[in-house]
C-alpha cells in the first residue's frame, strides 16, 4: 500500500484512513502507530456500543493530535512511554510525551508524519483502514481486496466471567452472614423474652414496644454497615494490587483504579441491609401475640411436625429443579444460580439429617438390651443442639462446600496445568523474535548454531471459519507447526484418529477443546477455514486441551499458512544436545539478526506460566477462607450462648450422681460430636460444588473443562478443622454445672 492507492479510494467515495505502524529493532519498545487525525473522524460514526447503537469515541486521540500539529507528540500509557524515554534513539529527546487513557497496552499514537520520520529506523507497515459496512454501499475499486482487521476474542466476555466468579464468592458470603444475622437475632429475642414480656406487663403496648425493636436493629444494622463498607474499602485496597496482577496477567490491563465508596455501592448496603434484616426481624414482624416469647411467637409449637414435612419437601423440589437447570443451560449466571439452589435445597436439611441420624441413635440406646440413659440423654441433648444452631449450621456447611469446591478447582487447575504444561513444552529452547519476521530463514538459520538439534516453527496467524449452514463466518486463530518435528510427539489430547500427525500433513486439522464446545465440532466433522484469500477444507482429526486461553483455536500444517496469511507471527521452539553446555543467553547479543529477542529455557517458561494463573485464584482463595473463617467464628459465639442456656439440665445431672469432670467432658463430646458429623455431611456438597466449578463454570465462562480430582487429605483438614470448633466452643463453656440456677426450683 502506498499514498496513491489511499489518495485512490478517498476521491471513490470511500471512508478510508492511513495507519502506519513501525516496529523499532529494540527489544521491548512500543509500537509506533501513526494515523491521520483528518481522515480519521469519519470512522467515528461507525463506532458500535455494545446495543448496537453508534457512539461517540470515547477517546478523541484525532482531536488531540490536530491540536499539537506543530510539535512531534506521542500519546499512550505511562508504561509504555517511560520505556519510550529509556530508549537511545537519535533525536527521541525532541518528541513531546503525554499520557492519555484507553491506549492499547505496547502502542505509542502520533501523526502519521511522525510516524513516517522514523519508518527508516525501523521496519514500517502501511494499513488503509475503512469500515466493512462502506464496501455494502461503495464496491472497492478494481484491484482491491478487504481484509477483515481485529480478528480475536475481546477481552471483556473474559474478565465480565472473571468478575461474576468474585460476585458468586461474595453472594454466597454474603448468605452465610444472613443465616448468621437471623439467628443471632433470633437468640437475641429468646434471651430477652422475660425483659420484654416485664415490658408488657406493666403497660407497654406490643405495637410500640415492636416499633421500638424495628428502630433498634435498624439502627445497629446501619451502623454496622457502614463499618463494613468501611472495612471493605481496606480490604480492596489491600487485594488491589492482587487485582492488579491477574488483570495484567490475563486481560491486558495495565491500570487499576482505586476509588472510595460511590453512591452506588451505598445503595447495594442498603439493598442489602433491608434483605438482611428483613429476614432477621421475620419472627418480630409476624408476632401475633402481646405475650412475647411464646411458643407461637418463635416459631415452635404443635405445628412443627408440618412445618418438617414441609420444609423436606420444598428442599427437595428446589434442589431437583436446580439440578435440572444446571445440567441444561450454558449460560454462566444461571449456572451459578442453579448450583445455589442446589446447596440451599440439601443444606437447608441438613440440621434435620443430623436429626434424625441422633434419633436412631437415641432409640437404640432406649431399647431394653441396650439401655445407657447417658447416652440416650446426650443423643436428645445433641438433637436439642441442632434445632438451636440450625442456622448456624447451615452457614457453616456452606462454608465448608465452599473450601472444598474451591480447593478442588484451584490445586485441579494446578496440578492439571503443570501435566499439561510438561506434555506441551517439550522443546528446551523458546525463541520470541519481537517482530515478524521471515519463517523459513530465521528456521535455517537457527538450526546452523551450535548445539541446536532440532527447530520448530510455530507460526500463528487468524482466520476466518464457516459455522452453520447460513455459512456465517466467525474469527478463529491458526496455529501452524511442522507435523514431523520430533517436538511435537508427545502432544496430549482429548479426542485424537490413528497416525494423527501424518494424517494432518495429509488431510486433517487439530481443533482445540473451547472451539469444539462452541461449534459442537467432534472427530470427522469438516472445517472450513479462510486465511486471506486462501480457503481451506479440513476433517478435524483432534481435539487439545488448551488452558487459559479463550480463543478458539485452529491448528494446521505450515505449508498451508502463506507469508500473507493476517497477523502472521513466528516463534521458535528448540531442542539442543545440552543446555548447560551452551551460552544461549547471549546469543541475541552474538549474532546481530537476534536483536531484540526474547529468549527463554522451559524452566523459566513454566515458572511465568504458572506465576500469571496463581494470582488468579488469590481472590478467590482469600474470599474463600473469609467465609469460613465468619461461619466458624459465629457456630462458635453462638455455641456458647446455647451451652449456656442448656447448663441446667447438666446441672441436674450433677445432682443426681454424675459427677462434674465427666459432664465437662461430655458437653466437649456433645459440640465435636455435632460439628463432626456436619463436616462429614457437607463433604458431599464440597464435591458437588466442585464439580460444577471444573465442570460447568469453567466451560461456560472460558471454553475449557477441568478433569475433577478429588483430595481426602485436604477433606481431612477441614473436618479436623470442624472438630476444632467443637472442641474449641466446648472447652470455653467451662464447668458446666450452676447449682445456683436451682435456687427457684
Amino acid at each position: 500500500m502506498s499514498v496513491e492507492d489511499f489518495v485512490r479510494l478517498r476521491r471513490s467515495g470511500l471512508c478510508a484512513s492511513p495507519r502506519l505502524e513501525v516496529r523499532l529493532p529494540v527489544s521491548g519498545v512500543p509500537t509506533l502507530v501513526g494515523i491521520d487525525p483528518f481522515t480519521a473522524d469519519c470512522l467515528r460514526q461507525y463506532r458500535q456500543s455494545n446495543d448496537g447503537d453508534a457512539v461517540d469515541n470515547e477517546l478523541p486521540i484525532s482531536g488531540k493530535l490536530l491540536s499539537e500539529l506543530d510539535r512531534s507528540v506521542l500519546l499512550g500509557r505511562a508504561a509504555d512511554l517511560a520505556r519510550w524515554r529509556g530508549l537511545s534513539l537519535e533525536g527521541a529527546e525532541h518528541f513531546q510525551l503525554e499520557e492519555v487513557d484507553g491506549v492499547p497496552r505496547g502502542q505509542l499514537l502520533t501523526d502519521i508524519a511522525v510516524a513516517a520520520q522514523l519508518a527508516s529506523a525501523g521496519r514500517s507497515t502501511l494499513l488503509i483502514l475503512l469500515p466493512a459496512v462502506e464496501t455494502e454501499k461503495t464496491p472497492l475499486p478494481d484491484g482491491y481486496r478487504g481484509q477483515l482487521q481485529d480478528y480475536g476474542v475481546q477481552p471483556e466476555p473474559l474478565v465480565e466471567a472473571f468478575l461474576l466468579s468474585l460476585d458468586a464468592l461474595g453472594g454466597l458470603a454474603l448468605l452465610v452472614a444472613a443465616l448468621l444475622v437471623r439467628s443471632v437475632y433470633s437468640f437475641a429475642l429468646e434471651q430477652r423474652r422475660r425483659s420484654l414480656e416485664i415490658l408488657v406487663r406493666v403497660g407497654v403496648s406490643a405495637r410500640r414496644l415492636r416499633l421500638a425493636l424495628i428502630i433498634e436493629v435498624l439502627l445497629v444494622s446501619i451502623i454496622a454497615g457502614t463499618l463494613g463498607v468501611w472495612l471493605g474499602e481496606r480490604l480492596a485496597s489491600a487485594m488491589a494490587d492482587g487485582f492488579l496482577g491477574t488483570l495484567s496477567g490475563l486481560f491486558s490491563v495495565d491500570t487499576f483504579e482505586k476509588s472510595q465508596p460511590t453512591t452506588a455501592t451505598w445503595l447495594g448496603m442498603i439493598l442489602i441491609l433491608a434483605l438482611v434484616v428483613g429476614w432477621a426481624c421475620a419472627d418480630l414482624l409476624s408476632l401475633r401475640q402481646a405475650r412475647w416469647g411464646g411458643p407461637q411467637a418463635i416459631g415452635q409449637g404443635a405445628g412443627r411436625g408440618q412445618a418438617r414435612r414441609s420444609r423436606w419437601l420444598g428442599s427437595l423440589g428446589l434442589a431437583t429443579v436446580s439440578l435440572t437447570i444446571l445440567f441444561t443451560t450454558d449460560t454462566l449466571w444461571v449456572v451459578f444460580a442453579a448450583a445455589t439452589g442446589c446447596l440451599a435445597g440439601v443444606g437447608l436439611v441438613l440440621p434435620e439429617v443430623l436429626n434424625w441420624l441422633l434419633l436412631r441413635a437415641e432409640r437404640h440406646y432406649s431399647t431394653p438390651q441396650n439401655r445407657r440413659p447417658l447416652l440416650e440423654w446426650s443423643c436428645s441433648e445433641m438433637r436439642a443442639l441442632c434445632r438451636l444452631l440450625s442456622l448456624p449450621l447451615i452457614a457453616l456447611a456452606f462454608a465448608i462446600a465452599t473450601a472444598i469446591g474451591v480447593q478442588a478447582m484451584v490445586t485441579g487447575f494446578e496440578s492439571t496445568f503443570a501435566r499439561w504444561l510438561d506434555q506441551r513444552l517439550q522443546g528446551d529452547l523458546y525463541l520470541d523474535p519481537g517482530q515478524p519476521v521471515a519463517t523459513g530463514e530465521w528456521r535455517s538459520q537457527l538450526g546452523n548454531l551450535s548445539g541446536v538439534t532440532a527447530v520448530l516453527p510455530m507460526v500463528r496467524s487468524s482466520g476466518l471459519m464457516e459455522q452453520g449452514p447460513e455459512g456465517t463466518e466467525i474469527s478463529v486463530d491458526i496455529l501452524a507447526v511442522e507435523p514431523a518435528s520430533p517436538l511435537l510427539q508427545e502432544w496430549p489430547f482429548l479426542a485424537s484418529k490413528p497416525k494423527l500427525w501424518s494424517e494432518l500433513s495429509a488431510r486433517g486439522a487439530l481443533i482445540n477443546e473451547q472451539l469444539a464446545r462452541r461449534q459442537s465440532l467432534a472427530l470427522g466433522d469438516r472445517v472450513k477455514v479462510r486465511l486471506g484469500t486462501n480457503a481451506l477444507s479440513r476433517e478435524v482429526i483432534g481435539i487439545y486441551a488448551d488452558y487459559g486461553r479463550p480463543q478458539g483455536e485452529v491448528m494446521l500444517p505450515l505449508s498451508l499458512v502463506p507469508d500473507t496469511s493476517p497477523n502472521r507471527y513466528s516463534t521458535f521452539v528448540l531442542g539442543v544436545s545440552d543446555i548447560d553446555q551452551i551460552p544461549w543467553q547471549d546469543w541475541p547479543e552474538m549474532y546481530g539478526w537476534m536483536s531484540g529477542s526474547r529468549l527463554r529455557d522451559q524452566a523459566g517458561l513454566k515458572r511465568a506460566a504458572n506465576a500469571a494463573f496463581a494470582r488468579t485464584f488469590q481472590m478467590t482463595q482469600l474470599m474463600n477462607a473469609l467465609t469460613l473463617t465468619l461461619a466458624g467464628t459465629a457456630l462458635a459465639l453462638m455455641g456458647l450462648v446455647i451451652f449456656r442456656m442448656r447448663q441446667g439440665s447438666f446441672t441436674l445431672l450433677h445432682v443426681a450422681g454424675v459427677r462434674r469432670n465427666s459432664l465437662r467432658r461430655r458437653l466437649i463430646a456433645h459440640s465435636i460430636l455435632v460439628t463432626g458429623l456436619l463436616g462429614l455431611l457437607a463433604i458431599p456438597l464440597g464435591i458437588f460444588l466442585g464439580w460444577v466449578l471444573v465442570a460447568r463454570v469453567n466451560p461456560a465462562a472460558f471454553g475449557w473443562a477441568l478433569p475433577l480430582h478429588f483430595y481426602p487429605g485436604f477433606w481431612l483438614q477441614v473436618w479436623l478443622l470442624c472438630l476444632l470448633i467443637g472442641a474449641i466452643v466446648g472447652t470455653l463453656v467451662g464447668n458446666p454445672v450452676r447449682l445456683e440456677t436451682l435456687k427457684g426450683e
